[in-house]
């Protein structure tokens, strides 16, 4: 409706006409250029409104300058033809219904209509003088245009209003606790159906599986469908669309129309167009939760059947929601990994005491054994050479043991700043591997285990012999240590580009949850209290065949041993 302002006008230059009928012109001026029914057709013509002056059958006798100009067309053409005639919107039965009742009873009418090819927008008013009937036709479209800009700001004030409630809200829900499923759960039945018919959150996880961590309905006949679905179809990384290909991309993925899109795909089994129409699924929206350059998941919103049309500033919202949820999870797992980061380093810190001692307190032992034996005021004399030499090759044996522990706890500060520095020279892996093994006779022989040596050919290539050296002896020891009492294998071989050293053993053997973890900092997949060492010798490996731009690669069966083995190309990159 118009304001009050503009009804005030209209009906001013209407009353003013009305006056002019009866003769009692409320200016007191006389006018020239009246019709046949006493109307002032040169007030009519000054008016900026357009005007057309009919016969009761809707024949016009008059029209104003601005009716003229908004027709295009001249008086002469427009005067002595009925009404309709002028202007399709003229010739709709609704405003011949209007004029007729106006014609018949007198009473005058105001009504607004509207334009569709121009869009615009006018206000018209029908009122009877005499054997006359007088249409006014003024356009409002810079009103209705300025109440639409009006309107559309406040809609915006409003749903911003409510945006920012909601993500206050979805705030505190995220900050309520550290767990990840926990919240993206919380944060799921949130959203649900302030956002959506569904919502879901999905993880990308390691081994490239996705994981569904969180999901809510509305309706409870929703799930058991969307069950099967998931089963039927999980999804996949690789996909070429939906949540794999947001958790793949990282980009947005906002589809306002389903039915139609679907309806457009060509190919697919029919099967599975079936199954996701049985999803009911009107429109989606899926965006990626990023935190710090890192795809941590997918936040899913979906419509059904509720009469929500999704929009740019929905996506926008979802957006926000995802931002809040990422940095949620990234301090989620940060915490978690700082927590085990405590344990781990409490856990090393008691190992690394105990390997460390143990080894010392023999070395201690040894040295005041020798102390003795070489008194020459004790009782018995001094020891026999036999005596004081075992004794001797056991404290060296000690500070061999010393010193491989200190060696590995000074390679992990190096390498974690990045320290690790290579001294490349062409040499033999097969001769490298020959020259090694021997100094293994006596723990080997200790554990009870037969070494079995495969290196026969040539295996050279550009390579660090120490650390070449180091990967052999941590390879090793790994072996007698988890296969003692059994046989132990070595191979060395090569090829035009690469070469590699395997070796095996038949002890204990990796579980298959093991191997995740199995070249990780720290990581002990055995007891300390039945296994030595600081947990760093396999990690120390992984971090140098790395360096050689090389790889390592693990074959076991628990029960039946491990191999591994070690390929490194023969020259660098």
């Amino acid at each position: 409706m118009l304001s009050g302002r503009y009804i005030a006008l209209a009906r001013s230059h209407t009353d003013r006409v009305d006056s002019l009928s009866t003769g009692q012109d409320p200016g007191g001026a006389s006018h020239g250029g009246s019709d046949a029914s006493g109307l002032d057709t040169a007030l009519l013509d000054q008016m900026p409104e357009a005007v057309v002056v009919c016969s009761l059958d809707a024949v016009c006798v008059h029209v104003n300058p601005s009716l003229e100009r908004h027709l295009g067309r001249p008086r002469q053409e427009l005067l002595g033809r009925r009404l309709w005639e002028l202007h399709p919107e003229w010739a709709e039965r609704s405003f011949q219904e209007r004029f007729l009742q106006v014609a018949r009873t007198g009473e005058s009418d105001e009504f607004e209509c509207h334009t569709a090819p121009q869009d615009r927008w006018f206000v018209k008013r029908l009122f009877r003088v005499h054997e006359r009937v007088v249409l006014f036709s003024r356009d409002i479209s810079a009103e209705k245009k300025q109440e639409a800009t009006l309107r559309a700001l406040y809609d915006e004030m409003r749903r911003a209003q409510r945006h920012a409630a909601f993500l206050a809200q979805a705030s505190e829900v995220l900050a309520s606790s550290l767990e990840h499923d926990l919240i993206l759960q919380r944060m799921a039945h949130l959203a649900v159906p302030i956002l959506g018919d569904a919502c879901s959150v999905d993880l990308p996880m390691p081994d490239g599986q996705v994981r569904r961590a969180a999901v809510a309905f509305s309706k409870p006949e929703m799930v058991a469908p969307a069950q099967d679905f998931q089963a039927r179809y999980p999804i996949r990384l690789e996909d070429a669309a939906g949540i794999g290909k947001v958790l793949r991309t990282g980009v947005t993925e906002f589809i306002p129309d389903f039915p139609a899109m679907l309806a457009a795909a060509q190919g697919g089994s029919s099967a599975y167009r079936r199954a996701v129409e049985g999803l009911g699924i009107s429109a989606y929206i899926i965006v990626p939760l990023i935190s710090r350059g890192r795809v941590l998941g997918a936040l899913t919103l979906l419509n059904s059947e509720s009469r929500r049309r999704y929009t740019e500033a929905d996506v926008r919202l979802a957006e926000d929601l995802a931002r809040r949820a990422a940095t949620s999870l990234d301090n989620g797992r940060l915490y978690t990994e700082a927590q085990e980061a405590v344990r781990a380093r409490d856990s090393f810190l008691s190992v690394a005491s105990h390997e460390l001692n143990t080894p010392l307190t023999s070395l201690m032992l040894n040295i005041q054994a020798l102390r003795r034996d070489m008194d020459p005021r004790a009782s018995n004399g001094p020891a026999s050479p036999e005596a004081l030499s075992t004794k001797v090759v056991a404290v060296q044996r000690q500070v061999s043991r010393l010193s491989s522990l200190v060696r590995e706890l000074l390679d992990v500060s190096r390498i974690t700043a990045g320290r690790l520095r290579l001294e490349r020279e062409d040499l033999d892996l097969a001769a490298l591997t020959r020259e090694v093994v021997p100094r293994f006779t006596e723990d080997l022989a200790r554990a009870g285990c037969a070494l079995h040596l495969d290196a026969e050919g040539a295996a050279t290539g550009h390579w660090d012999r120490l650390r070449l050296e180091q990967v052999l002896q941590n390879l090793l020891s790994n072996a007698i240590k988890y296969g003692r009492g059994r046989p132990i294998e070595v191979r060395v071989g090569a090829d035009a580009s690469r070469a590699w050293l395997s070796v095996k053993d038949q002890g204990m053997g990796i579980p298959p949850e093991g191997r995740a973890r199995l070249f990780q900092r720290f990581e002990r997949l055995a007891s300390e209290r039945h296994y030595g060492g600081l947990g760093l010798g396999l990690w120390i490996v992984k971090q140098i065949v790395d360096a050689m731009e090389g790889r390592i690669l693990v074959e076991s069966v628990p029960g039946q041993g491990s191999t591994f083995t070690v390929e490194l190309p023969r020259h660098p990159a």
